[in-house]
């Protein structure tokens, strides 16, 4: 669903600089708009309230929103995934009219899979039953945020995304620091962040309501297409898991190891590892942003070019070249944009030091966000390369190689761990290294045999006939 990319890319091409400026900076909120807002509230909210609040208050505040995106994030990541597959289905077979269940679907399943989540969560730590509403409230506004975010996918109005971003963001930082100021402690400071949060989610699902009107199906509709979407797709359903754990689970060994702390209400966290992380890992917007606007736009253009050269049927020549261009294309494409990101990175480690002092951090943390800058590059890479396998319904690869991520992200991350505070966010960038490297062979693999996986490999019938003669 590239549908607001297309809208993005236009603006794009005008002749102007602000134009440009403009594209990617909604392309930028489009693609990790909770996580760059969050970050920047957070920031926010802390350096203005901190003499006031106390270090303590807002550590319990800032563990809280932080536990409410992993969560949220993990248990919404195969719904999400899920549904954009068959919103994209509805949207190729002209059915608009089915996006509204599905929507309303997705968000029942994710609030059931987030709130017995974070209640067990909850339980395990012996939250304070406030506070544990705080973050009940909070996982579940930011996972239907996250829901919400798939299917604007498919909305061409990026100015209206972008203000549900800004109005909300603005209003949680408003609001949390009123309730700082207050004296109103971590609840209070939570409860307003959560107000902010849940504009952004109200504003998000009137911008699809509006972009796909019709009559309401009944709420069962959308809930059993989701669960069923689940059987249909579930290798993209736990690729989708295994991708978002994998982005949390170096997070998660360094909260429960040795340099793991815990808040007053009884969460735990790295402040040593997780500050410079979250800092390193906001290079990689720019990346992120020419994907939206250039790279998935021109891939989906030659993308359609070759199925419509086979649906034509074109000859074997023209098949090949076709299947050229769009190999070529997005490989260019890819190494351009890495290239642009390389020389950011190369930027933040070499200021490394003056960030790290500006922002009050500790002299350990130059070399964690190092490590993580450099592990940020290479994550686009596997990222780009693994979303470029799902148009070709390479799902069980996808699969596979969100799998191998997890398992070297954790791997290395702990024997990092064991190393010794040197080693530090170097199990993150190693375990990106490995998996973009094997991801970008795997799409380059693909692009290379992408007419015998449309014709046999990929093919319905000849699978179908493959089952039969196996089962006689």
């Amino acid at each position: 669903m590239a549908g607001i990319g297309f809208e993005l890319r236009k603006l794009s091409q005008r002749q102007s600089i602000s134009a440009i400026v403009g594209a990617f900076g909604h392309a930028a909120v489009i693609a990790a708009g909770p996580w760059l807002f969050t970050i920047l509230s957070l920031a926010s909210i802390t350096l203005v309230t901190e003499q006031v609040a106390g270090l303590a208050t807002l550590a319990n505040f800032r563990a809280v929103i932080i536990y409410a995106f992993a969560v949220s994030l993990v248990l919404t990541a195969p719904v999400t995934m899920v549904a954009t597959r068959l919103v994209a289905d509805a949207l190729w077979l002209r059915k608009p009219e089915r996006v509204r269940p599905l929507l309303f679907g997705s968000y029942s399943v994710a609030i059931a899979l987030v709130s017995a989540g974070t209640s067990l969560l909850a339980l395990y730590f012996r939250m304070p039953l406030a506070l544990a509403a705080g973050l009940l409230a909070a996982s579940l506004t930011v996972a239907l945020i996250w829901v919400a975010l798939a299917f604007c996918g498919a909305v061409r109005d990026y100015r209206g995304v972008t203000f549900a971003f800004v109005g909300g963001q603005l209003v949680a930082v408003l609001a949390g620091i009123a309730a700082a100021l207050g004296g109103l402690g971590a609840v209070g400071i939570v409860a307003g962040f959560v107000s902010g949060l849940s504009l952004t989610f109200v504003l998000l699902t009137l911008r699809v309501l509006a972009t796909f009107p019709g009559r309401m199906a009944a709420p069962e509709v959308g809930f059993e297409a989701i669960i069923e979407g689940f059987r249909t797709y579930r290798h993209l359903a736990l690729g989708a898991l295994a991708a978002a754990a994998a982005v949390w689970i170096d997070k998660w060994i360094f909260w429960f190891s040795p340099v793991g702390e815990q808040v007053e209400g009884g969460l735990v966290h790295a402040p040593l590892y997780d500050s410079a992380m979250f800092i390193a890992s906001l290079v990689v917007i720019p990346a992120l942003a020419m994907f939206v606007v250039q790279l998935e736009t021109a891939f989906f253009d030659r993308y359609q070019s070759y199925y419509n050269t086979i649906q034509t049927h074109g000859t074997l020549q023209q098949i090949e070249a076709s299947r050229r261009r769009l190999s070529q294309h997005t490989l260019d494409q890819l190494v351009l944009i890495t290239v642009m990101q390389v020389g950011i990175c190369a930027v933040l480690v070499l200021s490394a030091p003056m960030i790290v002092d500006a922002l009050n951090l500790q002299y350990q943390q130059i070399s964690i966000l190092r490590y993580g800058a450099l592990g940020a590059v290479f994550q686009f890479i596997f990222i780009a390369s693994t979303s470029m396998l799902l148009f070709f319904d390479r799902r069980r690869l996808f699969l596979a190689l969100q799998a191998l991520f997890l398992a070297l992200n954790a791997g290395f991350t702990g024997l990092s761990v064991y190393l010794g505070e040197t080693y530090f966010g170097v199990g993150y960038f190693a375990a990106c290294l490995v998996s973009s490297f094997i991801a970008y062979l795997a799409a380059d693999s693909t692009f290379l045999r992408l007419n015998f996986l449309t014709f046999l490999g990929n093919n319905p019938s000849v699978r179908a006939a493959a089952a039969r003669s196996t089962r006689t």
